[in-house]
């Protein structure tokens, strides 16, 4: 490709102020600001202005300008890229492709790269750079942009002013490496070029070919390093066969030797180039391959391709075409090139661990949806079930102790349903079904288990047989399945705790994490066979229910409770609360969650002191665990601590249920009875 941008340059030693070592600076600077921007994705055009704007600084010009192509491939605009203030960059028409009008429409239409010392004096040029700042400008160096097919993509226009020295050669060999490193890097940074070689071999052999025409080699051969068998590794061999001009590569059998053995072996390990004019006069050198292939190798170009500070691969050049051996100009441009491997290499192996973990992960969901859905016995039991006579009144009733009744929690959910929102509300079968598998995905642990979200779905339940007419159907329909689902999968440990030990939960939702799964877990059960109760709704009636099932189970969240309730006694005490207001309604709706959550301390006596009994035991199990690790608990989760509780319980009434409460009967006066019962 560095062929295709030159033209007939004779390859010098680079100007002395483009050493080596700068050169590789700049290269640096372009990978890793590269590798920073992949990840990002966002406007091609911008990124590739980027690039050329690290370009600009490598050769040292004053300025430069970036040319794309027009609606017909016809004409060029000018790129502008705006602030973020100033709204989105812009394309500004600048004229068609043709001779006789300026170096950018001149160089679109040739496709060559140009070097112009004087721009002024060319009478190639009448409208010079055609910019209106174009009366500063000396000397350009203009170069197409294109693709690793030949394809136009933009034009790269560098400017010097008057009173510096104009580019020469070496500037345009510079640029002409650069722009091809940059392309490649834009085209990784593409996801549609990308996705086309997914194939870690087609991209090797992308690799290879790019390669060999680079330092005009006849053969190459590229390794992996496998860091855990100290070998090298490689199934892709080029034996010198070609197939409409492009080199074919033979798959065989993979080969693997030591890390030990020949020249790319001494690369991997100690990391540095090797140049050797002769192979057969290097002790070194491995003979057994040549002897294997009938091929013979005169010299070597061995290159180590590293990524993040580890050797991940070597690539060797075998046998010079023009020339007796490669020359330093072949290694600098190796380098360079090398780095591009490396991105490449890296992001192909991501791909794959990706793609095999994705398998794990398929693997895992089909193994857990099996352990968690249930048995047809346990729901087709579930429909034919009835309630013993006495639980019909008692139900209605804010006291009601469900503790009796474990058989037919299940029945008593479907039963509060049915009452709430009539029998046809939801097919019987796929309602027992998810009924019974939200069961079994609740664990067993102390407190936020099956019995507390049957316990706070009846909550829910009796205050909707109060305010009945206030809620819609939607709404009825998720409050009372988010009360049930509203603890799914709980660990027993507070998001307290699993942000401070770095969990994946932690790391997949940063803010009410807990909630957030509890949530996710609703979906993924809605989402086995025959469980989603809600498809018998139309899309936009889907996404609202699940809209109303989410906030509700984010507002279980006690961090938000002390905001959402400061905020609608003020609503209340101004008199401005608005029930048809969807803002004052999830506020509404977040209060009813949380007294419905914290349910318990309405129950009669002995049954609020056994649930706290289940409460501390969780709490001083998290306490326990952080212990382990030599940290110290807060007291509430400090068994040691157990003369606190009384103390503790008293000052949870005053700050947290008393308030929620008080709140809850001025919104509606028939949940005066849970106020009531908590004092």
């Amino acid at each position: 490709h560095s062929h295709r941008h030159t033209g007939k340059i004779k390859r010098g030693p680079l100007d002395p102020s483009y050493q080596d070592t700068n050169m590789q600076g700049v290269v640096y600077e372009l990978n890793s600001y590269m590798e920073q921007r992949l990840d990002t994705g966002g406007d091609n055009k911008l990124l590739l202005y980027e690039l050329c704007n690290i370009i600009k600084t490598a050769t040292k010009a004053d300025g430069f300008a970036l040319y794309f192509l027009g609606e017909c491939n016809n004409s060029l605009c000018l790129f502008t890229p705006t602030g973020a203030k100033d709204g989105p960059p812009s394309l500004i028409p600048s004229g068609p492709i043709t001779f006789g009008t300026t170096i950018a429409a001149h160089v679109a239409k040739t496709r060559k790269t140009l070097l112009v010392e004087d721009i002024m004096g060319d009478e190639r040029f009448p409208d010079g750079t055609g910019q209106d700042s174009g009366i500063h400008v000396h000397s350009v160096l203009c170069l197409p942009i294109l693709t690793a097919i030949g394809d136009l993509i933009a034009i790269l226009e560098l400017h010097r002013h008057w009173g510096k020295e104009p580019f020469n050669l070496s500037h345009q060999e510079v640029t002409s490496h650069l722009s091809n490193i940059s392309m490649h890097h834009f085209f990784f940074s593409h996801r549609t070029y990308f996705d086309n070689i997914v194939a870690i071999d087609s991209l090797l052999e992308h690799i290879m070919i790019y390669a060999k025409n680079l330092v005009n080699a006849d053969r190459c051969a590229l390794f992996q390093v496998d860091h855990n068998n100290k070998e090298l590794y490689s199934d892709l061999f080029d034996i010198g066969e070609e197939k409409e001009g492009k080199p074919v590569f033979r798959k065989t059998k993979e080969i693997r030797f030591s890390i030990d053995k020949g020249i790319a072996g001494q690369v991997a390990r100690t990391g540095e180039v090797l140049n050797i004019p002769d192979a057969y006069a290097d002790p070194r050198f491995n003979r057994e391959v040549d002897l294997k292939t009938g091929y013979t190798t005169r010299n070597i170009l061995c290159m180590p391709i590293v990524s993040r500070g580890t050797v991940i691969g070597v690539v060797q050049m075998v046998n010079k075409l023009s020339g007796s051996a490669f020359t330093k100009t072949d290694e600098n441009n190796f380098k360079m090139f090398a780095v591009f491997c490396a991105l490449a290499l890296h992001c192909a192996n991501m791909y794959h661990r990706i793609r095999h973990s994705e398998c794990i992960y398929r693997v895992t969901m089909e193994k857990l949806s099996y352990h968690s859905i249930c048995t047809s016995e346990e729901w087709k039991t579930l429909t034919q079930l009835n309630l013993p006579a006495p639980i019909y009144k008692e139900i209605e009733t804010f006291h009601f102790d469900i503790n009796p009744f474990e058989e037919i929690w299940p029945a008593v959910f479907i039963y509060m349903v049915h009452n709430s929102c009539g029998k046809t509300s939801f097919e019987l079968e796929k309602l027992c079904r998810f009924t019974m598998s939200v069961r079994k995905n609740y664990r067993r642990v102390p407190y936020h288990n099956w019995k507390h979200a049957v316990t706070v779905a009846h909550c829910m339940y009796a205050i909707l047989q109060k305010t009945s007419e206030m809620f819609t159907e939607l709404e009825k329909k998720g409050l009372l399945i988010a009360c049930l689902c509203h603890d799914l999968d709980h660990r027993g440990y507070s998001n307290a705790y699993l942000q401070k030990f770095d969990h994946p939960l932690a790391a997949l939702y940063s803010t009410s994490t807990m909630e957030q799964h509890h949530f996710s877990q609703t979906v993924s059960i809605l989402q086995l066979e025959g469980h989603n109760i809600f498809s018998n709704l139309n899309s936009s009636e889907y996404e609202q229910v699940l809209e109303i099932i989410r906030k509700a189970i984010i507002a279980t969240d006690l961090a938000l409770y002390f905001n959402n309730h400061q905020q609608l006694s003020e609503l209340l005490n101004s008199g401005v609360l608005d029930f048809n207001n969807h803002s004052h309604r999830d506020r509404v709706i977040g209060l009813m969650m949380t007294a419905c959550d914290l349910c318990s301390v309405t129950k009669q006596w002995p049954i609020t002191r056994l649930t706290a009994n289940d409460i501390y035991a969780e709490f001083w199990a998290e306490g326990d665990e952080m212990k382990k690790i030599g940290m110290q608990p807060i007291p509430m989760m400090d068994r040691d601590k157990k003369d606190e509780v009384p103390q503790g319980q008293v000052g949870f009434y005053n700050a947290v249920a008393i308030p929620c409460y008080t709140t809850l009967s001025e919104l509606f006066p028939p949940s005066s009875p849970l106020l009531k019962a908590c004092k």
